[in-house]
């Protein structure tokens, strides 16, 4: 982690403008449960790139979790929003689904959210990213068995991020399951 957030922030010094920089240091602050860090991060992405659905979504739960539930509301509200023109231009972005659909559950729009994860799993139905984040959205739906499965296929197909299992307050509702902490126990 070191070494990457020293080439984050030469990139960065580099080009203030540069996108994936600020996108993936993010990522790797979360990762770490760094969430001040993300949450700087994030917001350059979305200035730097704000057609981008997934920063205002990440963000959010940053937001969230630090207990800022306003600007997790309205992050989510915008990044839902973004989401939803981007799929009326590409209908087939499983990625924009999920995360789109995490952001709706958030936000209370449960069934619509739970409708869109479906969505996306379909169209990648052994994406180990794409299962991970449908059991972020049926564990923050409350649907425990449902997210545990996805969990189990999502490392069964590869989903080897660690620190995002243990850091991932969206998993906190199935964290302390005896079928959680197998899953742990494989990584």
């Amino acid at each position: 982690h070191e070494e990457a957030q020293a080439a984050f922030e030469r990139a960065i010094a580099l080009n203030p403008n540069l996108f994936e920089a600020h996108y993936f240091y993010a990522r790797d602050a979360f990762s770490q449960g760094k969430l001040d860090q993300a949450i700087r991060e994030y917001e350059e992405a979305s200035r730097v790139r704000p057609e981008d659905y997934q920063s205002p979504l990440l963000v959010a739960q940053s937001y969230e979790d630090l207990g800022h539930a306003d600007l997790a509301r309205m992050s989510r509200l915008r990044g839902v929003a973004i989401a939803e023109a981007h799929l009326k231009l590409t209908p087939d972005d499983a990625r924009a689904l999920y995360m789109g659909a995490n952001g709706l559950v958030a936000l209370g729009e449960v069934e619509k959210g739970l409708a869109w994860a479906r969505r996306a799993v379909d169209m990648g139905p052994d994406d180990p990213m794409l299962l991970y984040n449908v059991a972020c959205i049926f564990s923050l739906a409350g649907r425990t068995d449902e997210a545990l499965d996805y969990v189990e296929a999502s490392v069964a197909n590869g989903m080897r991020f660690r620190g995002w299992l243990e850091h991932d307050s969206n998993l906190d509702s199935i964290r302390d399951t005896p079928r959680f902490q197998a899953v742990m126990a494989q990584l």
